[in-house]
């Protein structure tokens, strides 16, 4: 009995030492390629990384070993989805760091219980929920704060809503001494760390930022919701100098607040009122991501200056959307299948149907010369037809039956074939 009790904690042993044997000769790897000489000892034309932590150093000489680093840090990090959903890159980076150094300084190998050691820290660690503030511009309300999905805009005047989760916000002014704005943007996330819980938050906000002006696209430039830029972003000094007269214009001078009280914003019609649960939902099949990154093009398309910049955007979104081998290089017979697949999904009239292929073949023929530099110039008509076109793909799969059932591609691709050839 006892001999086979040590033989069955002999094989749990050797379980153990088996789950993480790649980590650990990729860890060992590293110590051996880790210096721990002053950097002045090399070759300065040599790229290198210098990590410092309590005292001590490493150093990774050359492109090969500084990119096994990063390589085998990202492995680490991401063995554990629960670790890197939760707890920042930075945190665990010195985790791993401590660990290179004592093994490096003491001439050690890298064990399993080494590596265990390292996960339990931050799988231990309690997942904390918080709002993260910023401060929004281009936006105005009459409420003391208005919710899209899980985002809240507040009134900074009026935090009577946030005051009451946190009573030390009673003396705001000390956490927004240099405000610019009247406006807010909470977002609640969780996470194990500030760090990540930041991190999370700022892409977030940049989705915020997108979706907001894909439902506003306003090519004139005179409307847009930011969260990391001020209003006044677009308004870029010029000094124009010539031989007889010095002269400065200021561009984009103009920039009107967004009522975000407006219906608009969650009107169920257009699917905007799906946008915000979509932004945050975990568990979004192929085609919701695929909406979501498509109208995230489409915002940032509309804020662009540069025309061909935002029109090459816009065909973007709908590339991304539609296209069914997501891998494959743009084809001729690739862009004949998105086409096809537009007229379908944007109309139910056949003569309505012929001239979107006839469109989006013009469309990506300008998108390729400005990839070639054979376009220089992009007209607002090419911009607004192309907004236009990506607007109401977004629309037809937030809102239109059987496009707003699919799950993936697939289905939707075997839908079209079908009807395609009834």
């Amino acid at each position: 009995m006892l001999k086979e009790e040590c033989g069955s904690e002999l094989l749990k042993i050797k379980m153990k030492s088996m789950r993480y044997k790649k980590e650990i000769d990729l860890i060992n790897e590293l110590v051996y390629l880790a210096h721990t000489a002053d950097i002045f000892l090399f070759d300065e034309r040599v790229p290198f990384m210098e990590h410092h932590l309590n005292g001590y150093k490493i150093t990774f000489l050359g492109i090969e070993a500084c990119g096994k680093f990063q390589a085998i840090f990202g492995i680490l990090y991401k063995k554990h989805k629960e670790i890197s959903d939760t707890c920042s890159e930075k945190n665990f980076e010195n985790a791993f760091l401590k660990l290179l150094i004592e093994l490096k300084y003491d001439n050690q190998s890298c064990t399993s219980k080494d590596i265990e050691d390292i996960y339990e820290i931050f799988l231990k660690k309690e997942i904390i929920g918080s709002d993260i503030l910023y401060e929004l511009f281009g936006v105005k309300m009459d409420s003391d704060y208005l919710c899209f999905g899980d985002f809240t805009v507040y009134n900074y005047h009026k935090l009577t809503h946030l005051l009451k989760k946190y009573p030390y916000l009673v003396n705001k002014d000390i956490y927004f001494t240099s405000r610019k704005s009247d406006y807010l943007l909470g977002i609640k996330v969780k996470a194990k760390d500030n760090d990540k819980a930041i991190e999370v938050s700022n892409r977030l906000c940049e989705t915020f930022e997108n979706v907001f002006n894909y439902m506003i696209a306003d090519l004139r430039h005179m409307k847009s919701v930011a969260v990391f830029t001020s209003g006044a972003r677009y308004r870029n000094k010029v000094v124009i100098c010539s031989k007889d007269s010095m002269e400065s214009q200021v561009r984009g001078q103009i920039n009107i607040p967004v009522n975000i009280n407006d219906e608009y914003f969650k009107n169920t019609s257009n699917g905007n009122d799906k946008i915000w649960s979509l932004i945050t939902k975990t568990d979004k099949s192929e085609i919701e991501n695929r909406i979501l990154s498509s109208i995230e093009w489409i915002g940032k398309a509309v804020c662009d200056l540069d025309n061909s910049k935002a029109f090459v955007q816009f065909v973007f979104a709908i590339e991304g959307m539609l296209q069914y081998n997501s891998g494959s290089i743009i084809s001729p017979s690739i862009v004949s299948q998105i086409s096809d697949w537009l007229a379908f999904i944007l109309y139910d009239n056949p003569d309505h149907r012929k001239t979107i292929p006839k469109y989006f073949k013009d469309i990506y023929q300008k998108r390729s010369a400005i990839a070639h530099g054979g376009v220089k110039t992009i007209y607002t008509e090419d911009l607004n037809l192309v907004l236009q076109i990506s607007k109401f793909m977004i629309r037809s799969f937030l809102t239109i039956e059987p496009f707003c059932n699919f799950k993936t591609i697939k289905e939707l691709e075997s839908y079209l074939t079908d009807l395609k050839f009834k």
